[in-house]
């Protein structure tokens, strides 16, 4: 297969669209798609950076490949892309924009006698975060003729474009930090741990929706950013994203205080960049920015459990509503607001307000409201346990329930209930050591009478009977609880005589 002639040499910051188009110009004054097409290469593929098509278009010009691989934009699938081994997103390039200087081309063009070979894409203009031109410090101009080869990003088919972006005059300002950690990361230049520590499109974005919310506050919408705009925020957001995460995290809650409302919601709090990471179309991996604004909304703002926050739902809020804490708890709130203003976890005043607005700590009151779900008045355990009032005031007193009021700051307004995880436990352990039978037998009694024919107290029969020194103890089938169980006192007599191990030093005395 022939190759070209003459051979035009690839430059170091040129794109392979730009070359080719250079090439269509010298060997045939025409457009890059029909020159293309006649060394059977399509445009769309070397326009995705296809590494075939390259390696054609190096075969037909006699040219090392390897300097036109290294400022290859390849397409990687899904959107994503690849450029000297590092991975982005499609809007971390321009797209069918093309962006230029219009001074670096004009001085492509001074001198020669064909400005069209003369006139090259740069690689960097490629990227979206590169804004402005390093050499001469003027904002680049964006164009776009509308049509579908603007993929090719062919200045030559542009002359109109570019005359009419030379005659504005220039924006002077110097490059943006971002702009030069994202050209000198692709130099394998290494930068900001907390930046290079995720992907490239990742870090640059989370730096510029941080820098928009430092520089034009919550309210304003992404879509309304201008590249200008998108290249202020992104200098705004350096000072904040180069100190790293502890200085971002800083700066994120330092905007709950400041967001200028009491209360105010994350959306109000953080604008676009909640608006950003909460988008349920949100088809890229943000990033670390996420979890740490996950992070700083749970620890400053009340929110329910199941709610969905930047993706995932809330599972341990760490502020909530009374309301909401009362509905998921399957509490009272009228109770549940007494208890916390007796635990010191509500305000006095806070207690005569409605539910809704009243925020409170739930991580610090969570062992209080476990409590409270689960307390069950004395009065209903007789029929719980088929045990007499005095049986369960011992069934206290052994400490096989607890009294909710142990926990100090309950006592005055739960009293007397016990914590009713403690019944189920007491009801298996009846049906699982002890034999069901139909009837007594002959001999046995309930708990209340073998303390009179033993001459014990039903204290020292119970405490046996949970370390299991018991072992003639039967169920009667047809009762419950501790209604159906009946006990040998011969038993109970000689154990008393032998000082079982294992009881309270009450039972020991109570046995002399």
């Amino acid at each position: 297969m022939s190759m070209l002639f003459p051979m035009l040499p690839f430059a170091d910051d040129e794109t392979p669209l730009s070359w080719a188009a250079r090439q269509a110009a010298l060997h045939t004054r025409g457009g890059v798609l029909s020159f293309l097409t006649d060394l059977g290469i399509p445009l769309i593929e070397l326009a995705r950076g296809d590494e075939q098509a390259v390696l054609r278009l190096c075969d037909r010009a006699g040219h090392d490949p390897a300097k036109v691989l290294r400022n290859t934009i390849g397409a990687v699938g899904g959107r994503r892309y690849r450029l000297r081994g590092l991975e982005f997103s499609a809007e971390f390039t321009t797209g069918p924009v093309t962006r230029i200087c219009p001074a670096c081309l004009g001085e492509d063009m001074t001198g020669t006698r064909l400005p069209a070979v003369a006139m090259r894409h740069r690689l960097f203009w490629r990227l979206a975060p590169v804004r402005t031109c390093p050499i001469h410090g003027f904002a680049l101009r964006d164009l776009r003729s509308g049509k579908w080869d603007d993929i090719a990003h062919e200045l030559q088919a542009m002359r109109s474009l570019i005359v009419a972006a030379q005659q504005v005059p220039p924006v002077v300002r110097v490059v943006s930090p971002l702009q030069a950690y994202a050209v000198a990361r692709l130099e394998d230049c290494p930068g900001p741990a907390w930046l290079d520590g995720q992907d490239i499109d990742q870090a640059v974005r989370a730096t510029e929706m941080l820098g928009a919310l430092e520089a034009y506050g919550p309210k304003l919408k992404a879509s309304d950013m201008s590249e200008d705009m998108w290249d202020a925020a992104g200098r705004a957001g350096w000072p904040i994203v180069s100190e790293g995460g502890a200085a971002i995290r800083g700066y994120l809650m330092a905007r709950v205080t400041t967001s200028g409302e009491k209360n105010a919601t994350p959306r109000a709090a953080f604008g676009m960049l909640h608006a950003w990471l909460s988008g349920s179309r949100l088809s890229k991996n943000p990033g670390p920015i996420r979890d740490m604004l996950r992070d700083v909304i749970l620890e400053t703002t009340p929110l329910s459990k199941g709610h969905m926050l930047l993706g995932k739902p809330v599972t341990d809020p760490h502020l909530c509503s009374v309301a909401s804490i009362a509905k998921s708890e399957g509490l009272d709130g009228r109770t549940l607001r007494n208890v916390l203003q007796v635990a010191g976890l509500l305000r006095p005043e806070g207690a005569e307000q409605q539910s809704n607005p009243i925020v409170v700590d739930y991580t610090a009151a969570r062992d209080l409201i476990d409590v409270v779900k689960h307390a069950v008045p004395v009065t209903r355990l007789p029929s719980m346990l088929g045990a007499s009032r005095p049986l369960i005031a011992l069934l206290i007193e052994i400490g096989q329930l607890q009294r909710v009021q142990d926990h100090r700051a309950l006592a005055s307004k739960i009293g007397k209930a016990v914590d009713g995880r403690g019944v189920k436990p007491i009801l298996r352990f009846l049906e699982t050591r002890f034999q069901a039978v139909d009837e007594a037998p002959e001999g046995f009694v309930h708990l209340s009478k073998s303390a009179e024919k033993s001459r014990a107290r039903v204290k020292v029969i119970l405490e046996p009977m949970f370390l299991g020194h018991l072992k003639r103890v039967y169920r009667v089938t047809g009762a419950h609880g501790f209604a159906a169980v009946v006990v040998d006192p011969e038993e109970i007599k000689a154990l008393l005589e032998t000082l079982p191990v294992g009881l309270s030093e009450d039972s020991y005395f109570l046995m002399d």
